[in-house]
């Protein structure tokens, strides 16, 4: 959970710091830069929630097994 916030946090601050440098280009530019910075920090929190629950699967089939055994 501390990843989530960290990498949403990372996306944030480059988002910013992008839109600051580039602050003689259009509003479009920038809008786009969010969306992709947003696109990207919801995909790591995909992955990282799957691969979170593909571990608590295998733990859990792991615990049937022994319990079945």
């Amino acid at each position: 959970m501390k990843n989530l916030f960290k990498f949403g946090f990372l996306a944030l601050a480059i988002t910013l710091s992008a839109s600051a440098c580039n602050s003689s280009q259009t509003e479009n530019n920038t809008a786009d830069s969010i969306d992709s910075t947003a696109d990207a920090s919801i995909d790591s929190i995909d992955a990282s929630a799957d691969a979170k629950t593909d571990t608590i699967d295998s733990a859990s089939s792991a615990a049937v097994d022994s319990i079945q055994n």
